[in-house]
């Protein structure tokens, strides 16, 4: 069912001309092991994969809670794919725990990037992101694509997201990131 799900999707995104889509992991389900749970995840993503390489469209497995709550775990998942078509889809917002050795942990299989505003501090406080940090890692790695802005913040997004985006372009011209 799930490999059909995403099937669905990657037919939508070669509709769209997009060439990358997100997944995500899901929860470890009661009574399964994290191996397990990630065992199947795999399996999902080899499958998936074949089809999203034969549409051109690339799979980024999202660090989105769950199974996918810890780079560890994303990257025993993406290198068991072994498959040119299957990335992560790096959201800069969600790691919990020592974010920014997460991030750059994932940067080498990195399909996407969604930059988000705030990033948790290790006493769980929502804080701003040290963007420059983040796109210095970025150009480093040598990564060249999308930086994909997702606002969560307070301030009203007609305000926020146009000097966000401002800040983005300056970062990226400065360590020529994307």
């Amino acid at each position: 069912k799930e490999v059909e799900t995403v099937k669905k999707w990657v037919d939508v995104a070669e509709r769209l001309g997009a060439g990358h889509i997100r997944v995500f992991g899901g929860a470890v389900p009661k009574g399964a092991t994290e191996d397990q749970a990630a065992g199947w995840v795999v399996e999902v993503l080899q499958r998936a994969s074949e089809y999203a390489g034969s549409k051109g469209v690339i799979l980024g497995l999202e660090d989105h809670g769950g199974i996918t709550a810890r780079a560890e775990t994303i990257l025993k998942i993406v290198r068991k794919v072994n498959s040119p078509w299957t990335g992560i889809n790096l959201d800069t917002g969600n790691f919990k725990v020592d974010p920014y050795k997460e991030i750059e942990m994932c940067l080498p299989y990195t399909a996407n990037v969604q930059m988000k505003s705030l990033i948790q501090d290790e006493a769980g406080k929502r804080i701003e992101s040290d963007w420059e940090r983040i796109v210095r890692m970025l150009a480093q790695t040598g990564y060249r694509g999308y930086l994909a802005l997702e606002y969560e913040d307070k301030e009203p997004p007609e305000t926020a997201v146009p000097r966000l985006i401002a800040k983005l372009r300056q970062l990226t011209a400065k360590y020529s990131a994307v």
